[in-house]
């Protein structure tokens, strides 16, 4: 998620999550601010897959996913470029995006040139060209990928 629309919308869904979480669990207490057992339980599963979403953002838009997918790009550009100097200077090209692909797939990452900016530009200093191969990251680069 863009951190520009995050600093908006984290704060509204967290006040939301625990007015609900809060509303549902008082039901129980005999505050009542639901007509039923049902519409309470319904509250607190909301409020509960909702602060579940905001810690998967916050977390993913710190450290995890995407972000991580960009450094990890750019560590295995320098290693490779480290490895082999000579071919930086034009001459060996294919070694540096071999090497680069190669470090990524060491690190859990598969090359992928289904994502659009990929498509536009297929080099393996891309990290839009990758795809983390464990599915649960996999699916959160995905979702913050479609953002950018």
């Amino acid at each position: 998620m863009n951190q520009d629309l995050a600093v908006i919308v984290v704060p509204f869904a967290l006040l939301i999550s625990c007015a609900l979480l809060a509303a549902g669990g008082l039901y129980f207490f005999k505050i009542r601010f639901f007509s039923s057992a049902g519409q309470a339980g319904a509250a607190l599963v909301l409020g509960a897959i909702i602060m579940g979403v905001l810690q998967i953002v916050l977390y993913s838009s710190t450290t995890g996913f995407f972000k991580a997918q960009e450094l990890q790009t750019s560590v295995c550009e320098l290693e490779t470029e480290s490895a082999h100097p000579e071919a930086r200077r034009g001459a060996g090209s294919a070694v540096l995006n071999a090497g680069i692909v190669d470090c990524m797939k060491k690190a859990g990452y598969q090359w992928n040139i289904e994502h659009g900016r990929c498509k536009d530009a297929p080099v393996a200093t891309n990290p839009f060209c990758y795809l983390p191969i464990n599915s649960f990251d996999r699916t959160i680069a995905s979702v913050q990928m479609s953002f950018e």
